[in-house]
């Protein structure tokens, strides 16, 4: 009776030992945060090739509505909006580039789908966006369904989502994949492709910067919103983006993201959440 007790208490401790370890080693881990401020830089990943989200201006620096909303994240968090490194990523490649921790973060005109939340973690949505289809207008499409015919070409980009919807609303229509959205946009501008479908600001941006184009005007499936996505795991460094993202579209800093929306879109973006006295 004597040993077993003694072999119970021995286990015990051996538990104890492994879950002070364990307690231990997390307490010891650290966030991606500290690392951040210690570095006293941001790493972000994003588009170079998706006006007006982030592309290359005339003297050719990044510029775009991603490129602000990332600057203003390293103000509040660094001091100061010039402390970041941009690296233009593809696609595919957004999400290796936050897992591999090559980026902190990416914002790169993102959707969020629940199968991608299997690889990534996102924020709450920084804009609201749809799909759209941006033509050529001496192709003669007036609708999604006209362009639906085997003698359109449709650029892609190489996602699972754009081939569901191709399917879905255009299944006759031919099909060029590309890994960028301005390689789409110059199929459908070279007349390689007559169509290209894509996030709705960047097709209107195309259409009204170049006339012989146009936007069709339904949206290929619901509202969704792009957000912000890193690695999954880090709490710290999530609550902290989700945070700032929250005050930007409806909280302390709606009057920074009013002035990037504008300056992008032409427009004030959706009010902030309705606030009324109580009643008397």
């Amino acid at each position: 009776m004597k040993a077993r007790i003694l072999r119970t208490v021995a286990a015990l401790a051996a538990a104890g030992l492994v879950f002070a370890g364990l307690s231990g080693g997390a307490a010891a881990q650290t966030s991606r945060l500290d690392e951040i401020v210690k570095r006293d830089k941001l790493l972000v990943a994003t588009f170079g090739t998706a006006p007006p989200f982030g592309f290359a201006d005339d003297k050719g620096q990044l510029v775009g509505f991603d490129i602000d909303i990332a600057k203003l994240i390293a103000k509040y968090l660094l001091g100061d909006e010039k402390k970041i490194e941009f690296m233009a990523v593809t696609s595919e490649g957004r999400w290796p580039a936050v897992n591999s921790g090559r980026a902190d973060f990416g914002i790169a005109a993102t959707t969020v789908y629940p199968d991608r939340a299997l690889r990534v973690a996102f924020t709450r949505p920084y804009i609201d966006s749809g799909i759209s289809v941006l033509v050529r207008k001496d192709a003669n499409i007036d609708s999604v369904a006209a362009l639906n015919d085997a003698k359109f070409t449709l650029a892609n980009l190489s996602n699972p989502q754009m081939i569901d919807r191709q399917k879905r609303f255009m299944p006759s229509v031919k099909v060029l994949t590309f890994d960028t959205p301005s390689a789409m946009f110059l199929a459908v501008k070279s007349g390689q492709a007559q169509a290209m479908q894509m996030d709705s600001p960047v097709v209107d941006w195309y259409a009204a910067n170049n006339g012989e184009l146009k936007t069709l005007p339904e949206n290929l499936g619901n509202t969704q919103g792009n957000a912000i996505f890193m690695k999954p795991g880090d709490f710290t460094l999530w609550l902290y983006l989700d945070t700032v993202v929250g005050e930007l579209v409806a909280g302390s800093r709606y009057n920074d993201y009013t002035d990037v929306y504008k300056k992008w879109f032409g427009r004030n973006p959706p009010p902030q959440r309705f606030y009324a006295a109580a009643p008397k």
